[in-house]
């Protein structure tokens, strides 16, 4: 999704992200403290009019001017607590009324405005995605129904309301009071027609209605009382069906909301009932959900959002509750941890959200169905392109790079920290136990996880970050080995790919299989080396040797080769695959004249397949010169498998496992 975010994000350049940020022109002189909207929306000709009260905090002396934001379409009426404004494009300089304000005191506005916002469209993944004022009709005749939303996620609450643009002013709460006509509409629930009244949702807690205007209009009160972003406001109204479930855990228990289109009651049936479920599986990897005392709601709104939905702070925005994009749930609840709770210090630090949120599809199916499945998930997000998560320009920002890619490399965080460390950070950050912000900066990050994982001895990731989060690519491999009377000699050869500048250094875990049938695993230190040879060490002879069996590193492994001998090897090896995999074209050279046996096994998965199965095996008589070769494996394009494709020759096994991946989607 190279698209999703940039613009939004070009603004950040020249925003200063720290609360306390200023410069030269004083455009940062002050700190958002606390907004209340006050606004009503018409349903029938979606506008909006109302106030915005607004208190602040000068962080130095004699400030007597502050900038707001404010976007197209929208216009301001008055400011009460102001002896004048000026406007110039989406900037507003807002002159207080009375004595400058001394460094600390607090100061209060209120802006009156009214108008459309103008909307932005952004192509994700081929999809048109609108953000700013949202509308959809649904159904006919007495069926007919209407939505209306305001969600600018990301970096554009200004669009809708006065506020301070960008990721780095924080208020300590929102107030959101949203009067709307009263109204009903019919709907097929259960086969039955039932009149469902309007409502109006925001984030955090609904603290009370009022009918105003002899029952014409009703006012919903939402109250949310946590540090908060503009951009993680939302308001979404239609006559929704609220169901409510409730998830316990040590000590506590909170509400999960969900706001449903009455007539997809019955679709949304398993993600509501998953979802105590996925609470529970992203508080055991992050933590305890941070707005307990508040709740979560997930919110329909029947339109276009891209693959991974929006999320706004208590709640989510999807597109719909359908069974296939219950990971739209999974992946924006985890940004109430990491996006909302805690937030990038910098619009370069944004990959540690995107990684975390799609890190958490694949901790969701672990959670239900273990660590094959797990895997199965980050095949699907392979990213072989080039670029860096932490970039130094922001024309370079692609959503697909931080989220697939930010993936892995928390993956292979876990993989050299550990389970019990690796959770154990992640948690210490989001419980703020290493520190009161709730900014996070990559090297924040990094220092947090070597903290974690030094309990018992020093360690430095230095390394590690400057290869994958400030570098491009992966490594690419080729492993060799020879059994030894003591063990094995391991010898790793790494190539680059074009435009790659560095070998990687990364642990690899060598499992080894023994002949009574159990398994020993060693870790050895891959240094940044062309060609690096390793000892190890075995009491007891092995029938087969695994190098990174568990995929802990992100890499192209283009075989392993067993040596028996050096008589007759054979050489020029390559096996490429495409089409997902699927299509493999095999080429090799033999100088001696042998037999040489090809094996295509499909690989045990724990679940529907529990044993390994030769699916072909040929043997090719007395080969000598170079052979080229080339088949396609027997996978359907919306089904994957892991499959092992070994050459036997009489003095050396060449062995590559390929994971085949899902080439259609199933659900569109």
């Amino acid at each position: 999704m190279p698209n999703l975010l940039k613009l939004a994000l070009l603004a950040l350049l020249f925003l200063p992200l720290h609360l306390s940020a200023q410069d030269s022109d004083g455009l940062y002189n002050v700190n958002m403290k606390f907004y209340h909207l006050d606004l009503y929306i018409d349903i029938d000709k979606p506008q909006i009019k109302g106030s915005v009260y607004i208190e602040f905090v000068a962080v130095k002396d004699q400030i007597d001017e502050l900038y707001l934001d404010l976007g197209e379409g929208m216009k301001i009426s008055k400011i009460d607590g102001a002896s004048a404004f000026e406007r110039e494009g989406e900037e507003i300089l807002v002159k207080l009324s009375g004595r400058p304000l001394r460094k600390e005191e607090r100061g209060k506005i209120t802006v009156h405005y009214e108008g459309v916002p103008q909307n932005e469209q952004l192509d994700v993944d081929g999809e048109t995605v609108t953000k700013g004022l949202l509308v959809k009709n649904r159904g006919k005749d007495k069926f007919q129904s209407r939505l209306v939303a305001l969600a600018a996620y990301p970096q554009a609450g200004y669009r809708w309301f006065p506020c301070r643009r960008g990721i780095g002013d924080k208020v300590d709460s929102v107030y959101v009071d949203v009067t709307i006509p009263v109204r009903f509409s019919t709907a097929m629930v259960q086969e039955k027609e039932r009149k469902i009244p309007y409502t109006a949702v925001s984030n955090g807690v609904l603290e009370g209605t009022e009918i105003l205007e002899d029952g014409k209009k009703r006012k919903f009160k939402w109250r949310h009382r946590h540090r908060i972003a503009p951009h993680h406001l939302t308001i979404a109204i239609s006559n929704f069906a609220k169901m409510e479930v409730e998830y316990k855990a040590k000590g506590y228990s909170f509400p999960i909301n969900f706001y449903i289109f009455p007539e997809h009651l019955e679709e949304a049936n398993a993600t509501i009932n998953r979802s105590k479920e996925i609470m529970a599986c992203l508080s055991r990897t992050f933590g305890p959900y941070p707005y307990k005392d508040e709740g979560f709601s997930v919110i329909e709104l029947g339109l276009p959002l891209g693959l991974d939905g929006m999320p706004t702070q208590t709640a989510v925005l999807v597109e719909d509750l359908k069974s296939f994009h219950m990971y739209q749930v999974v992946h924006q609840a985890a940004n109430m941890w990491f996006g909302n709770h805690i937030s990038p210090e910098a619009w370069q630090d944004a990959w540690i959200t995107e990684a975390l949120a799609t890190y958490a599809e694949a901790t969701w199916q672990e959670y239900k169905r273990g660590l094959n499945v797990y895997q199965i998930i980050l095949d699907q997000k392979e990213y072989y392109e080039g670029g860096k998560l932490y970039l130094d320009n922001i024309n370079e920002y692609s959503q697909e790079r931080l989220s697939k890619k930010g993936m892995y490399v928390i993956h292979m965080l876990r993989g050299i920290m550990g389970d019990e460390y690796f959770y154990e950070t992640l948690k210490g950050i989001t419980e703020l136990k290493r520190g009161k912000s709730t900014y996070l900066s990559t090297q924040r990050f990094r220092e947090i996880c070597e903290y974690y994982a030094s309990e018992n001895e020093p360690k430095d990731f230095k390394y590690f970050f400057d290869q994958w989060v400030f570098g491009e690519y992966y490594p690419t491999y080729k492993v060799e080995y020879e059994k030894t009377r003591s063990g094995v000699n391991l010898r790793v050869l790494q190539e680059k790919v074009e435009g790659q500048k560095q070998f990687f250094e990364m642990p690899a875990r060598i499992r080894f299989t023994l002949e009574d049938g159990s398994t020993v695993e060693k870790v050895v230190q891959l240094k940044a080396l062309a060609d690096q040879t390793i000892e190890i060490e075995l009491d007891k002879d092995f029938n087969q040797l695994e190098f990174d069996p568990f995929n802990w590193i992100f890499k192209d492994l283009q075989y392993s080769r067993e040596i028996l001998s050096g008589r007759s090897p054979i050489e020029n090896m390559s096996i490429k695959t495409s089409q997902g995999r699927r299509k493999i074209a095999l080429s090799f050279e033999s100088p001696k004249k042998q037999n040489i046996e090809i094996q295509l096994i499909q690989k045990a998965n724990g679940v529907d397949i529990l044993e390994d199965k030769i699916l072909q095996s040929q043997e090719i008589k007395k080969v000598k010169g170079k052979k080229e070769l080339s088949f396609k494996l027997p996978v359907p394009p919306k089904s994957r498998g892991v499959f092992e494709l070994k050459i036997i020759g009489k003095s050396d096994i060449f062995s590559k496992t390929i994971r085949v991946t899902q080439l259609e989607k199933r659900f569109k």
